[in-house]
């Protein structure tokens, strides 16, 4: 079953966003104009009542009547939409434009009281209607009477429909437009994604080595991992095939010493047999911790250097109790690996053991925290320092050199510097050797980069 790409959620989503949106805003214009509409309609039907009442007088006999000049053109016209009536106990007026057209009367209406039907239906027909109820004052006293204007509301349902057609067909018009924007927005926001899978197939299929560092600060750090996470893997490759070349150029030499040993008429040297058996075992022993370095892992949870720490020094001090060595120590809180447990402890326990191995009773730990602006993994820079006899500046290289065998080691720190080397390469770090200024011994500076 093929799972629902991205692209058609996102536009699912704003699709059903879009149409919601415009139709509650449609929902809403829509009711604001009936209502505006209406407004109208009832302030028209008020300001024909007030006309009509204008021309309501009274006759010599104590009654009304309605005068024969209407100041509303429509009432004399017939079927004009516009009806009037002005009814009183003894008196019953309709306007000439009620010619042909069946309205009842309007209800009875309180004095001082107006009253709106929105809308009258009357016949299958539809009105508006407003009534005032009022009083005249007359010579034989006062007279109560209504005055009533009913308007047809088909204009008025006319113009609603007009206005909800128009309404709909801009509201569908303008979300096919923003449907439109919206793809193309998806598409360029989304391309960088194509682009991003296009280089992993490139790289699956070998066409390039690394993706490249054109892309948004969002995925930069998606890609940065990536890149570094290829790098590692390159380098642990790169690094077993040269342990393999390494392993088998130093046995080369024991097997023909021994070779020639076995060859020899006048019997085996035993004890150069086992001499050279020895050999080969510490150089196998060698290349095994070499190709054991795991190397920086892009993906890996940061170990407390700290705890690590004092658990080299615990150990180092049973098997150096008799030197009971002095030690200082700065750790920076928080400080943490992120790599192989195996790597940190082979890196600090080398260090350690060369330094309590060579030190006349002062050893120095000094451990920082590296911050980088646009990772969030920290980097170290570990110190460690003695007061012993010190490295002479022309061995280091020699020490730390990558062309250093089992068998070319110099003795207490060519094998153990070694690994120490390997493992911060692997790492994309660096190591110095330095003559420490307090101490007047060796100084070894790591720096591990986040």
């Amino acid at each position: 079953m093929r799972k629902f790409s991205l692209t058609n959620r996102l536009l699912t989503i704003a699709t059903v966003a879009l149409f919601v949106a415009l139709g509650l805003i449609g929902f809403v214009m829509d009711k604001a104009f009936q209502e505006k509409t209406m407004n109208l309609v009832e302030e028209r039907l008020e300001g024909y009542v007030f006309a009509l009442i204008s021309v309501v007088e009274s006759t010599p006999g104590g009654n009304i009547k309605v005068d024969e000049i209407l100041p509303i053109p429509k009432l004399t016209q017939p079927v004009s939409g516009i009806y009037a009536h002005v009814i009183s106990a003894d008196y019953r007026w309709h306007s000439d434009s009620m010619l042909g057209v069946d309205l009842p009367e309007p209800q009875q209406v309180p004095v001082g009281e107006t009253t709106f039907d929105a809308p009258l239906r009357h016949k299958q027909n539809d009105y508006f209607r407003m009534s005032k109820g009022l009083i005249f004052e007359t010579e034989n006293g006062d007279v109560p009477f209504i005055v009533s204007v009913t308007e047809d509301a088909k204009n008025y349902f006319r113009e609603l429909r007009e206005f909800e057609n128009n309404l709909w067909m801009w509201l569908l018009l303008t979300s096919i437009i923003l449907l439109g924007i919206q793809g193309l927005i998806m598409y360029w926001s989304l391309n960088p994604l194509k682009r991003l899978t296009i280089d992993v197939a490139e790289l699956e299929k070998g066409q390039i080595d690394s993706i490249s560092d054109n892309y948004p600060s969002e995925l930069e750090g998606l890609t940065t991992n990536l890149n570094r996470l290829l790098e590692n893997e390159r380098g642990n490759l790169n690094r077993q095939r040269k342990t393999l070349g390494d392993l088998a150029h130093s046995l080369k030499t024991p097997l023909a010493i021994m070779n020639t040993a076995v060859e020899n008429k006048q019997g085996v040297n035993r004890d150069l047999v086992k001499e050279q058996i020895a050999n080969m075992n510490e150089i196998v022993e060698y290349q095994l911790k070499r190709a054991a370095v795991a190397g920086h892992r892009t993906f890996t949870v940061g170990i407390p250097v700290i705890d690590k720490l004092e658990q080299i020094i615990r150990t180092l001090d049973k098997v150096y109790h008799n030197k009971k060595v002095k030690k200082h120590i700065a750790v920076a809180p928080g400080a943490e690996f992120f790599g192989e447990h195996g790597d940190l402890m082979e890196l600090l326990g080398n260090l350690l053991e060369n330094a309590y191995k060579w030190c006349d009773r002062n050893v120095s730990v000094t451990i920082k925290t590296l911050i980088h602006q646009n990772r969030k993994r920290t980097g170290l820079t570990i110190e460690i320092a003695d007061d012993g006899p010190g490295i002479n500046p022309e061995r280091s290289s020699e020490l730390l050199g990558r062309g250093v065998r089992g068998d070319e080691k110099v003795k207490g720190h060519g094998i153990g510097l070694s690994i120490v080397n390997d493992i911060v390469e692997s790492y994309q770090g660096t190591i110095k050797i330095k003559y420490h200024e307090l101490l007047k011994g060796a100084r070894f500076i790591i720096t591990l980069p986040p």
